[in-house]
């Protein structure tokens, strides 16, 4: 319906613009008669005679232009539905044939399959548009024998042989042949040396900016510049964040006594051997934090008076310890706290066989829960440093055990069973603990670690108090001041020395190193 009324529409508007013409096209018809009927001359203009019945008219005429022209309309760009009615439906070949008449078409199966296009392709000169040269001159063949054969030694020894024979006669057929058209067809020469480009194409080399790789930020320098007239800066650098740190401390130190025979005060002479080392692996992320510690400390020494053994062991310390805490606020941690204690060698006492001290027997297991203070300052000197730590934990647990029970169990505090009357190989102990480590570095050669240890089950009282006072005299050679206190309640007491403090006092100087 909608096709039918513009068809209609359409021939309707067509009728009206048919009858239109019709009229403009009489009247002018008639306008040319009268003026052909007028002339008096082929070439001559009549002069225009206008009455007042003219003059009247002139009036009329416009009118009827106006009214003419109020028909008349711009002319509008045909619409899609204009377009869709008059262009009729074509006919498209599917992908298939369109693929096939392509194939058909295709200038490059032209070719012989055994053609190659690998290398580049020289194409004669007799085939392609004539070019004016300018001068027309033909320098003969490329070979001079002259230039190999001169007059020397070798004059004679080497036959005068042209090289490419048929590359220089084909070159003189198209110099002939080039001749000839412009002698005889100079009309065919449309293009001159002149028409070409002039210009090289060069190739452009592909490089890789290694400046692309990273961000780049330039620093312009000029003379005598200001901070401020820099216009870029440097980016700062920012390495990927550690949690897991480490730190190893190793030293071996000899210390050498003499004592002569006639000493006033008596004595003997010794030779002590001091070792240490002490590896930690910490992790710190956010509010957690984990410390770990595994430290070995052995000294041995000689003993003259000891008639059944060379030497002696006096300081024997194989620990483990472990502190896992979660940031309460500012410096404090909810912690919980584990150690581990044994000794390594056997120790026996003097000219005896009795076992004091070995390998597990005996061991201890110091388990706390509460609260960690940490301090870490830092100073205007970078070698200055400060870090402390105090672990308070009131809910404490204690267990000692030896595998042995052939060892003195007495002085390591053991009760007695009451029934069998000989020492107990076991011990459980509930308390508190306090547990505190000071290092002060005061200046890049001198340091002072400091170890003190608490712990109550409010019938027993355990206390040790370590000092060391390291004095470097380079990176890998120090001087070491160790002195150790220790205070047990629970232990029997010796008959040399009737008192529960305990002293361990070393000095020496050897290899000593950290990182």
């Amino acid at each position: 319906m909608r096709r039918l009324f513009l068809l209609l529409s359409m021939i309707c508007i067509g009728g009206v613009f048919v009858a239109q013409a019709q009229e403009d096209k009489t009247s002018t018809l008639s306008i040319l008669r009268d003026n052909r009927q007028s002339a008096t001359a082929p070439d001559t203009i009549p002069p225009v005679q206008l009455d007042e019945e003219d003059l009247d008219a002139i009036g009329g005429l416009r009118a009827q232009f106006e009214k003419q022209n109020r028909t008349y309309a711009r002319p509008v760009p045909r619409g899609n539905t204009i377009l869709r009615f008059i262009n009729k439906d074509k006919i498209e070949l599917p992908a298939e044939a369109l693929a096939l008449v392509r194939t058909a078409m295709d200038a490059s199966l032209y070719f012989d399959h055994h053609m190659t296009f690998k290398d580049t392709v020289i194409v004669n000169p007799i085939f392609l548009p004539l070019i004016f040269q300018g001068e027309n001159r033909y320098e003969g063949p490329y070979y001079d024998p002259d230039f190999y054969l001169t007059e020397g030694p070798l004059d004679g020894l080497m036959p005068h042989v042209e090289v490419m024979p048929h590359y220089a006669a084909k070159k003189q057929q198209e110099q002939e042949l080039y001749r000839y058209m412009a002698d005889q067809h100079p009309t065919l020469f449309r293009y001159s040396m002149k028409d070409l480009p002039d210009d090289i194409i060069a190739p452009v080399p592909i490089t890789v900016d290694i400046r692309e790789r990273y961000e780049a930020a330039p620093i312009v320098v000029k003379s005598e510049a200001k901070v401020e007239d820099v216009e870029a800066v440097p980016i700062r650098f920012i390495p990927d964040r550690l949690y897991w740190q480490s730190a190893f401390e190793s030293a071996i130190q000899f210390s050498q006594n003499y004592v002569s025979p006639n000493w006033h005060k008596g004595g003997s002479s010794n030779l002590n051997l001091f070792t240490k080392h002490a590896i930690k692996y910490d992790y710190k992320k956010d509010k957690v934090q984990w410390t770990n510690l595994m430290e070995l400390k052995i000294s041995a020494y000689n003993a003259p008076k000891d008639t059944l053994h060379d030497y002696k062991i006096g300081d024997d310390l194989l620990r483990l310890h472990s502190n896992f805490g979660l940031q309460a606020f500012n410096k404090w941690y909810y912690t919980f706290d584990g150690e581990f204690k044994t000794q390594l060698m056997k120790n026996y006492k003097e000219n005896t066989e009795l076992v004091q001290a070995s390998l597990l027997a005996p061991f201890s297991i110091n388990l706390g829960l509460g609260m960690k203070y940490q301090l870490d300052k830092k100073f205007t000197d970078k070698h200055k440093k400060l870090k402390l730590t105090l672990n308070l934990a009131p809910i404490s647990y204690t267990y000692m055990h030896s595998i042995k029970d052939d060892i003195d169990l007495g002085r390591h505090g053991f009760k007695i069973d009451e029934e069998t009357g000989k020492y107990k190989t076991r011990l459980s102990q509930i308390g508190s603990t306090v547990r505190t480590d000071l290092t002060v570095q005061f200046n890049r050669n001198v340091s002072w670690q400091s170890r003190f240890y608490y712990f109550t089950s409010y019938d027993r009282v355990v206390g040790e108090f370590e000092n060391t006072l390291t004095m470097a005299i380079s990176r890998f050679f120090s001087t070491r001041i160790y002195l150790h206190l220790r205070y047990d309640d629970g232990v029997t007491k010796n008959e040399d020395f009737d008192s529960f403090f305990q002293v361990n006092e070393l000095m020496s100087f050897g290899f000593n190193y950290k990182w």
